[in-house]
Protein backbone atom coordinates (compact mmCIF):
# COMPACT_ATOMS: atom_id res chain seq x y z
CA UNK A 1 0.00 0.00 0.00
CA UNK A 2 2.83 2.36 0.92
CA UNK A 3 4.61 1.50 -2.34
CA UNK A 4 1.46 2.29 -4.30
CA UNK A 5 1.12 5.61 -2.47
CA UNK A 6 4.74 6.56 -3.27
CA UNK A 7 4.20 5.71 -6.93
CA UNK A 8 1.01 7.77 -6.94
CA UNK A 9 2.80 10.72 -5.35
CA UNK A 10 5.64 10.48 -7.86
CA UNK A 11 3.12 10.40 -10.68
CA UNK A 12 1.40 13.48 -9.24
CA UNK A 13 4.74 15.32 -8.93
CA UNK A 14 5.64 14.45 -12.52
CA UNK A 15 2.26 15.76 -13.68
CA UNK A 16 2.72 19.03 -11.75
CA UNK A 17 6.24 19.51 -13.11
CA UNK A 18 4.99 18.81 -16.62
CA UNK A 19 2.17 21.34 -16.18
CA UNK A 20 4.59 23.95 -14.83
CA UNK A 21 6.94 23.40 -17.76
CA UNK A 22 4.04 23.70 -20.17
CA UNK A 23 2.88 26.95 -18.54
CA UNK A 24 6.41 28.34 -18.72
CA UNK A 25 6.60 27.27 -22.35
CA UNK A 26 3.45 29.29 -23.10
CA UNK A 27 4.60 32.40 -21.24
CA UNK A 28 4.15 35.66 -23.12
CA UNK A 29 7.15 37.94 -22.69
CA UNK A 30 7.15 41.70 -22.85
CA UNK A 31 8.88 43.12 -25.92
CA UNK A 32 11.62 44.89 -23.95
CA UNK A 33 12.46 41.90 -21.75
CA UNK A 34 13.69 39.47 -24.42
CA UNK A 35 17.22 39.19 -25.74
CA UNK A 36 16.14 39.12 -29.38
CA UNK A 37 12.97 40.99 -30.30
CA UNK A 38 10.49 39.77 -32.91
CA UNK A 39 10.68 41.53 -36.26
CA UNK A 40 8.90 41.63 -39.58
CA UNK A 41 11.10 40.11 -42.31
CA UNK A 42 13.20 42.95 -43.68
CA UNK A 43 12.46 45.23 -40.73
CA UNK A 44 9.78 47.71 -39.75
CA UNK A 45 10.12 49.67 -43.01
CA UNK A 46 9.09 46.54 -44.94
CA UNK A 47 6.11 46.08 -42.64
CA UNK A 48 4.92 49.59 -43.38
CA UNK A 49 5.33 48.83 -47.08
CA UNK A 50 3.04 45.85 -46.55
CA UNK A 51 0.51 48.05 -44.72
CA UNK A 52 0.62 50.73 -47.41
CA UNK A 53 0.05 48.15 -50.14
CA UNK A 54 -2.71 46.17 -48.45
CA UNK A 55 -4.67 48.76 -46.46
CA UNK A 56 -8.21 49.45 -47.66
CA UNK A 57 -9.59 52.71 -46.33
CA UNK A 58 -13.21 51.95 -45.31
CA UNK A 59 -15.70 53.87 -47.44
CA UNK A 60 -17.75 54.81 -44.36
CA UNK A 61 -14.61 56.26 -42.76
CA UNK A 62 -13.89 58.28 -45.90
CA UNK A 63 -17.45 59.58 -45.98
CA UNK A 64 -17.29 60.56 -42.31
CA UNK A 65 -13.78 62.00 -42.74
CA UNK A 66 -12.49 59.66 -40.06
CA UNK A 67 -8.73 59.72 -39.72
CA UNK A 68 -6.16 59.04 -37.04
CA UNK A 69 -4.47 56.05 -35.45
CA UNK A 70 -5.68 52.65 -34.33
CA UNK A 71 -3.50 51.19 -31.56
CA UNK A 72 -3.29 47.41 -31.43
CA UNK A 73 -1.77 44.76 -29.22
CA UNK A 74 -0.86 41.28 -30.46
CA UNK A 75 1.33 38.28 -29.72
CA UNK A 76 4.11 37.12 -32.02
CA UNK A 77 4.08 33.35 -31.65
CA UNK A 78 7.09 31.04 -31.78
CA UNK A 79 6.32 30.21 -35.40
CA UNK A 80 6.01 33.90 -36.32
CA UNK A 81 2.22 33.99 -36.57
CA UNK A 82 0.34 36.93 -35.05
CA UNK A 83 -2.38 36.03 -32.54
CA UNK A 84 -4.48 37.68 -29.81
CA UNK A 85 -4.89 40.78 -31.98
CA UNK A 86 -6.91 43.37 -30.08
CA UNK A 87 -7.58 47.09 -30.40
CA UNK A 88 -6.37 48.92 -27.30
CA UNK A 89 -7.31 52.38 -28.57
CA UNK A 90 -9.71 52.57 -31.46
CA UNK A 91 -10.73 55.13 -34.05
CA UNK A 92 -14.02 53.81 -35.48
CA UNK A 93 -15.58 50.35 -35.89
CA UNK A 94 -14.65 50.31 -39.58
CA UNK A 95 -11.02 51.41 -39.19
CA UNK A 96 -10.59 49.13 -36.18
CA UNK A 97 -11.81 46.14 -38.20
CA UNK A 98 -9.51 47.02 -41.10
CA UNK A 99 -6.50 47.32 -38.80
CA UNK A 100 -7.24 43.89 -37.30
CA UNK A 101 -7.65 42.40 -40.79
CA UNK A 102 -4.22 43.69 -41.84
CA UNK A 103 -2.53 42.04 -38.87
CA UNK A 104 -4.45 38.78 -39.27
CA UNK A 105 -3.29 38.54 -42.88
CA UNK A 106 0.28 39.65 -42.17
CA UNK A 107 3.08 37.36 -43.35
CA UNK A 108 4.85 35.54 -40.53
CA UNK A 109 7.33 37.53 -38.47
CA UNK A 110 10.74 36.44 -37.25
CA UNK A 111 10.00 35.26 -33.69
CA UNK A 112 11.69 36.43 -30.50
CA UNK A 113 14.35 34.48 -28.64
CA UNK A 114 15.29 34.21 -24.98
CA UNK A 115 18.22 32.11 -23.73
CA UNK A 116 18.54 30.53 -27.16
CA UNK A 117 14.88 29.44 -27.29
CA UNK A 118 11.94 30.72 -29.31
CA UNK A 119 9.43 32.56 -27.13
CA UNK A 120 6.06 34.28 -27.43
CA UNK A 121 6.16 38.08 -27.21
CA UNK A 122 3.51 40.78 -26.82
CA UNK A 123 3.88 43.69 -29.23
CA UNK A 124 2.06 47.02 -29.60
CA UNK A 125 1.73 49.03 -32.80
CA UNK A 126 -0.37 51.77 -34.36
CA UNK A 127 -1.89 51.90 -37.84
CA UNK A 128 -2.42 55.37 -39.26
CA UNK A 129 -5.48 56.20 -41.35
CA UNK A 130 -4.77 59.40 -43.28
CA UNK A 131 -7.32 60.76 -45.76
CA UNK A 132 -4.63 62.80 -47.51
CA UNK A 133 -2.91 59.57 -48.50
CA UNK A 134 -5.98 57.46 -49.21
CA UNK A 135 -6.02 56.52 -52.86
CA UNK A 136 -3.18 58.90 -53.71
CA UNK A 137 0.10 57.02 -53.80
CA UNK A 138 2.03 59.92 -55.33
CA UNK A 139 0.99 62.34 -52.60
CA UNK A 140 1.70 59.78 -49.89
CA UNK A 141 5.21 59.08 -51.12
CA UNK A 142 6.00 62.80 -51.34
CA UNK A 143 4.78 63.37 -47.80
CA UNK A 144 6.83 60.48 -46.52
CA UNK A 145 10.01 61.77 -48.14
CA UNK A 146 9.44 65.39 -47.05
CA UNK A 147 8.88 64.65 -43.37
CA UNK A 148 10.44 62.22 -40.95
CA UNK A 149 9.64 61.50 -37.33
CA UNK A 150 12.46 61.49 -34.76
CA UNK A 151 13.94 58.15 -33.79
CA UNK A 152 16.50 56.63 -31.49
CA UNK A 153 19.76 55.89 -33.29
CA UNK A 154 19.42 52.42 -34.76
CA UNK A 155 15.64 52.39 -34.37
CA UNK A 156 13.21 51.01 -31.80
CA UNK A 157 15.13 47.78 -31.29
CA UNK A 158 18.20 49.70 -30.10
CA UNK A 159 16.04 51.96 -27.94
CA UNK A 160 14.53 48.95 -26.15
CA UNK A 161 18.00 47.47 -25.71
CA UNK A 162 19.16 50.72 -24.14
CA UNK A 163 16.17 50.72 -21.77
CA UNK A 164 16.61 47.06 -20.82
CA UNK A 165 20.30 47.66 -20.06
CA UNK A 166 19.96 50.93 -18.16
CA UNK A 167 16.67 50.82 -16.25
CA UNK A 168 17.14 50.28 -12.52
CA UNK A 169 14.01 48.90 -10.93
CA UNK A 170 13.41 51.02 -7.79
CA UNK A 171 13.99 48.92 -4.66
CA UNK A 172 10.67 49.90 -3.13
CA UNK A 173 8.71 48.93 -6.27
CA UNK A 174 9.17 45.11 -6.08
CA UNK A 175 8.40 45.23 -2.37
CA UNK A 176 5.07 46.90 -3.14
CA UNK A 177 4.52 44.72 -6.24
CA UNK A 178 4.51 47.83 -8.43
CA UNK A 179 4.58 47.00 -12.13
CA UNK A 180 3.11 48.48 -15.27
CA UNK A 181 3.83 51.34 -17.64
CA UNK A 182 4.97 54.93 -17.25
CA UNK A 183 3.92 57.09 -20.19
CA UNK A 184 6.31 59.92 -21.00
CA UNK A 185 6.18 62.95 -23.24
CA UNK A 186 9.31 64.79 -24.36
CA UNK A 187 10.76 66.96 -27.10
CA UNK A 188 13.44 65.74 -29.47
CA UNK A 189 15.40 68.90 -30.23
CA UNK A 190 17.02 69.81 -33.53
CA UNK A 191 20.36 68.48 -32.27
CA UNK A 192 18.79 65.19 -31.13
CA UNK A 193 18.87 65.94 -27.40
CA UNK A 194 15.76 65.28 -25.30
CA UNK A 195 14.07 68.05 -23.32
CA UNK A 196 10.86 68.72 -21.36
CA UNK A 197 10.60 65.10 -20.23
CA UNK A 198 7.33 64.77 -18.32
CA UNK A 199 5.14 61.96 -17.05
CA UNK A 200 1.68 61.98 -18.62
CA UNK A 201 0.56 58.67 -17.11
CA UNK A 202 2.04 57.76 -13.75
CA UNK A 203 2.75 54.37 -12.17
CA UNK A 204 4.43 55.32 -8.88
CA UNK A 205 6.69 58.11 -7.65
CA UNK A 206 9.77 55.88 -7.79
CA UNK A 207 9.12 54.37 -11.23
CA UNK A 208 8.19 57.78 -12.64
CA UNK A 209 11.50 59.22 -11.44
CA UNK A 210 13.44 56.27 -12.87
CA UNK A 211 11.69 56.60 -16.25
CA UNK A 212 12.61 60.29 -16.39
CA UNK A 213 16.19 59.54 -15.32
CA UNK A 214 16.79 56.91 -17.98
CA UNK A 215 15.46 59.18 -20.73
CA UNK A 216 17.53 62.12 -19.48
CA UNK A 217 20.58 59.86 -19.81
CA UNK A 218 19.60 58.73 -23.31
CA UNK A 219 22.08 59.20 -26.16
CA UNK A 220 21.05 61.77 -28.73
CA UNK A 221 18.34 60.78 -31.18
CA UNK A 222 18.03 61.37 -34.88
CA UNK A 223 15.85 64.52 -34.99
CA UNK A 224 12.62 64.87 -36.90
CA UNK A 225 12.85 66.38 -40.37
CA UNK A 226 10.60 68.78 -42.24
CA UNK A 227 11.55 69.09 -45.91
CA UNK A 228 14.93 67.71 -44.98
CA UNK A 229 15.53 70.26 -42.22
CA UNK A 230 15.90 69.15 -38.55
CA UNK A 231 12.99 70.37 -36.42
CA UNK A 232 11.93 70.17 -32.79
CA UNK A 233 9.44 67.30 -32.39
CA UNK A 234 7.21 66.01 -29.62
CA UNK A 235 7.39 62.30 -28.81
CA UNK A 236 5.27 60.08 -26.56
CA UNK A 237 6.32 56.63 -25.38
CA UNK A 238 5.83 54.05 -22.64
CA UNK A 239 8.47 52.59 -20.35
CA UNK A 240 7.48 49.23 -18.96
CA UNK A 241 8.30 48.04 -15.44
CA UNK A 242 7.71 44.32 -15.00
CA UNK A 243 8.70 41.99 -12.17
CA UNK A 244 8.59 38.82 -14.27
Amino acid sequence: MRKLMIIALLGCAMFINSANAQNKDQKVYDFVSVQKQPAYPGGIAKFYEYIKKEIKYPEVAKKNKTQGKVFLSFVVEKDGKLTDIVVIRGLSPETNAEAIRLFKQSPKWNPAMQDGKLVRVKYNMAINFDLAKAGNTKTASLQQSDTKTPEYQGGLTNLYRYLAKNIKYPKVAPKNNVQGKVMLSFNVEEDGSLSNITVIKSLSKETDEEAIRVMKSSPRWNPGLDKGIPVRSKYVMNINFTLS
